[in-house]
């Protein structure tokens, strides 16, 4: 597989969920992407854009927003190249959905699914086939929005994030990382009440990082990990198991370092 000039190796790293339901395997990819800021746009990264793609980025006015759109495309189409898809870069079109959600168009068969997420300078995307579900989110732990996290917490989610064997504030992280990954695989976003995505079952899980299961959907379950100052959480069917290795959740953790505040 070949990788666009446009980024550099260290810039960018896709890796395998191992994904595994009722013992068959099943294709999802989890790609990462950074980069410094909206002003290092340059023509070559534009490239990697669809028409529309670049249409629509050239309506956004705001830096952040620019950049974060641009990281959350190309992530999106690294990860839907990583699956076999063979069409060039910049004839995917990642298009918005009636809820602003991802829809892939251009790949030539029937599309596949991929849900985006971004923080700062990072966008971190997941990748799997039409008939499977997926949804990524990705969070810089941050003590203010650690606040803002608790204030929409129900009581009960609160209280397991306290008795988390970690600290409080790095568990409510966890927590609402793996609500908002739920909102992407069900395709609504934060559109929903935050009380319809509680949490159940949140605990470490025996391959590293957490686990959880939800109180209101429980064909879903979440897994997260806490990779240097991030955390990135996928959630999945109850039934598919996912499993990145050691080395691979370095590689990701090593592009998300990338994007650390500096002083």
């Amino acid at each position: 597989m070949t990788y666009p000039d446009a980024l550099s190796p260290e810039a960018f790293a896709t890796v395998s969920l191992g994904m595994v339901r009722h013992g068959v395997a099943v294709p999802g990819v989890l790609t990462c992407v950074h980069l410094e800021s909206a002003a290092a746009l340059e023509a070559r990264h534009l490239t990697l854009l669809h028409e529309k793609e670049r249409q629509r980025l050239e309506e956004l006015r705001a830096d952040s927003r620019r950049l974060g759109f641009f990281l959350g495309r190309v992530a999106g189409k690294l990860s839907v190249r990583a699956l076999g898809i063979t069409a060039p870069l910049h004839a995917v079109e990642i298009a918005p959905g009636v809820f602003e959600q991802p829809i892939v168009k251009g790949t030539g068969d029937e599309p596949p699914l991929v849900s985006l997420s971004h923080t700062r300078a990072v966008a971190v995307a997941v990748a799997c086939g039409p008939e499977h579900i997926l949804g990524v989110d990705v969070e810089l732990v941050d003590p203010q929005r650690t606040e803002v996290f608790e204030s929409v917490m129900p009581p009960r989610e609160l209280a397991m994030a306290r008795h988390a064997p970690a600290s409080g504030d790095l568990a409510v992280n966890v927590l609402w990382a793996m609500k908002e990954a739920l909102s992407k695989a069900l395709r609504c976003g934060l559109t929903t009440p935050f009380e319809i995505l509680e949490t159940d079952a949140f605990e470490p899980h025996s391959d590293g990082g957490w686990s959880c299961l939800f109180r209101n959907f429980a064909q879903y379950r979440a897994r997260a990990w806490v990779l240097g100052s991030h955390v990135v959480a996928v959630v999945t069917p109850k039934h598919s198991v996912i499993h990145i290795t050691p080395g691979d959740l370095e590689r990701v953790r090593q592009v998300l370092g990338r994007d650390v505040p500096r002083s």
